[in-house]
């Protein structure tokens, strides 16, 4: 159950909150991705903002990059004219090297050049690794900031997105799509960079050694460009449906796990194994298919290349034989010719990162989508600007009806209740009558459709939300606890709060005597959502974490629910000392929690239908009358 009322259903404290089956999962498919479909470019989009302040690295490391591939490049280019110098004898001239500085002599030019590519090669290594060092910096700074955001964007969204959407969705978002960007930032630019960069200082060399024969290599450029286009386009609709198959699989998983006693209980092993089975494989097969858009396209590519280098060998050789070829005059040497295949052949390892990188960017574009729609789904409620400075804690519920978003049905029905500073309030009412919702109200999960709910005479529609959460101590039915140490659940948020304070919280509590009887005591690990605890156990370190932060209001949502009558006396003792100052309510199934209770509300089908102390519902004989003797065993007496 969720942090609902006395069993109340979910579906009055929360429309979707326990999970979407699997006729909703597809109503849901794509839901997050849609939000972002406007986009033109998600993931320029979504870089450009991670990256503020960070993007010179981005320049730095490129320019970097370039430099590195054009030096690296020219290793052959040079090569080239000192074969032609050494065996030909032509002319040994260098662009921004002294004629002076260049040996005459066969020996002396081997040295020289020898010298000269280690040089160069000392240069290109310090270009290159500064262009990793300035990409992975830009990389990792960006992706800190994309995946911090994300998450925070995530926390403040309003619950109306939790009622609908999957966990396992959103944990796919913030996980899978974002590690998917990953891959691309780490890779994608400094592989991008240096395949355009050896892709141009090829051809420019290419160019200056012979741009006739150079036309003829390039030729082929139109269609690898086309092909790379047509197989992009294919990247990223198979990898839009990789990701939304591996939303809904994370989505299953998570509610499974979740819910595994009661699929224990139910024996329902085989049936989710099915379940997990049949989207496996559907999320097996949309991998397939995007991995088959990726086997043909660096194949594609290459067959492309290599038929241009062929092309270029066949025309190079011919020209060089017989001092012509076709209507191209004159000759080229070997010196030429040489480097010029280098260079040709270097424009298929360009092509083939080019495959890789479009692969990724197209991979990352579908995360970038679903990200960017996490950002831009359901877009939260305007936030309050007054600050609810030391409040006194007076609460009014003003002609309050709503109804939960995305259905028509009113769970609140003009609901009007004034509640004095320092009272103790109980709601009580049958399962589903909206006790839970009232609070969620008070709390700004949601805003009412018709009314205004106030406090210290302030809409909580126009109070900043964290100073109105902060000003209310909440504890559920049933409450969560962090994975991590008793100390640490009681102390949360509070980080510098002292042990001496985490004990007296967890004695007001009643807790401190199972606590002191653990091995490790206060240090004990609660494991995930608490399970190392007993129901009762939670709900008292929950209470105790309350109790220390020590807010001016109280809400107790079924808080000793789960606790034995003699806990229940030993928290309610504790409680009534703690509560005497504090406008408190209290949410409770067994009417023995409120009986002592400043006010009694009953609530009955969204409306408040009874109010008064114990004694006068009582003497009242109604509906509450009829609650306690249920409870009392007194029907039918």
């Amino acid at each position: 159950m969720s942090d609902t009322e006395d069993g109340e259903t979910d579906a009055e404290a929360s429309p979707n909150a326990t999970g979407v089956d699997e006729g909703d999962a597809g109503r849901e498919r794509g839901r997050i991705a849609a939000a972002a479909e406007d986009e033109r470019w998600p993931l320029l989009s979504l870089v450009r903002d991670g990256g503020r302040g960070n993007l010179r690295w981005i320049g730095a490391g490129a320019a970097s990059s370039v430099a590195a591939q054009f030096i690296s490049n020219l290793d052959m280019f040079i090569v080239g004219l000192a074969f032609d110098a050494m065996f030909n004898g032509k002319g040994y001239a260098l662009p921004l090297v002294p004629a002076g500085w260049i040996p005459a002599d066969p020996t002396g030019m081997l040295a020289f050049t020898v010298a000269l590519l280690v040089g160069l090669k000392v240069v290109d290594m310090t270009f290159g690794i500064f262009a990793e060092y300035a990409l992975f910096l830009f990389a990792q700074r960006t992706l800190h900031r994309i995946r911090v955001d994300a998450f925070d964007r995530v926390q403040r969204l309003d619950m109306g997105f939790f009622d609908t959407q999957q966990t396992g969705e959103v944990m796919s978002v913030l996980n899978n799509d974002v590690n998917s960007l990953e891959r691309f930032l780490e890779v994608g630019p400094n592989l991008g960079v240096v395949a355009v960069s050896m892709f141009a200082s090829s051809v420019v060399y290419m160019a200056l050694l012979n741009w006739r024969l150079a036309l003829i290599s390039l030729a082929a450029a139109p269609l690898l460009l086309a092909a790379n286009v047509w197989f992009g386009a294919r990247h990223e609709a198979r990898n839009d449906d990789v990701r939304e198959e591996t939303g809904i699989l994370n989505a299953l998983l998570e509610t499974n796990i979740s819910g595994i006693q009661t699929v224990k209980a139910f024996g329902g092993e085989d049936y989710e194994t099915e379940r997990v089975t049949d989207q496996s494989a559907a999320h097996r097969t949309a991998n397939w298919r995007a991995h088959m858009v990726g086997v043909g396209h660096q194949p594609a590519l290459r067959l492309i290349a290599g038929a241009a280098f062929v092309a270029t060998l066949f025309v190079g050789t011919e020209w060089a034989i017989d001092s012509r070829f076709w209507v191209f005059p004159g000759t080229i040497t070997a010196g030429e010719l040489v480097p010029f295949m280098y260079y040709t052949q270097q424009l298929v390892m360009p092509v083939r990162f080019l495959a890789w990188v479009t692969g990724l960017y197209k991979a990352a574009t579908s995360s970038a989508k679903r990200i960017l729609g996490v950002q831009r789904i359901e877009p939260p409620r305007e936030e309050g600007r007054t600050e609810l400075d030391d409040p006194e804690g007076r609460v009014e519920y003003d002609g309050v009806s709503f109804s939960y978003p995305g259905t028509d049905e009113r769970v609140l029905h003009g609901i009007d209740l004034d509640v004095r500073p320092g009272e103790t309030v109980g709601l009580v009412g049958e399962t589903g009558a909206g006790k839970s919702t009232l609070l969620k109200l008070l709390q700004a999960y949601y805003d009412p459709d018709e009314g205004a709910v106030r406090v210290d005479g302030t809409e909580t529609r126009e109070i900043t939300r964290e100073s109105l959460r902060t000003s209310i101590g909440y504890v559920a039915q049933d409450p969560f606890l962090f994975t991590g140490t008793i100390r640490e659940n009681i102390a949360y948020p509070v980080d510098d709060a002292t042990d001496a304070e985490v004990e007296a919280a967890a004695r007001e509590a009643g807790a401190h005597e199972f606590i002191a009887d653990l091995d490790e005591g206060y240090d004990a690990e609660v494991g995930e959502r608490g399970v190392m605890l007993s129901g009762g156990q939670r709900q008292r370190i929950a209470i105790a974490r309350v109790l220390l932060a020590d807010p001016p209001m109280l809400v107790f949502d079924e808080a000793t629910s789960h606790v034995d009558n003699r806990t229940e006396v030993l928290i309610q003792r504790s409680l009534d000392a703690v509560t005497e100052d504090r406008t408190t309510f209290v949410v409770a199934h067994r009417l023995s929690t409120v009986r002592d209770a400043d006010r009694i509300v009953v609530v009955d089908g969204g409306r408040i239908v009874e109010q008064g102390t114990h004694e006068e519902l009582l003497d009242r004989d109604g509906k509450y009358a009829d609650l306690w003797k249920v409870q009392v065993g007194a029907v039918g007496t």
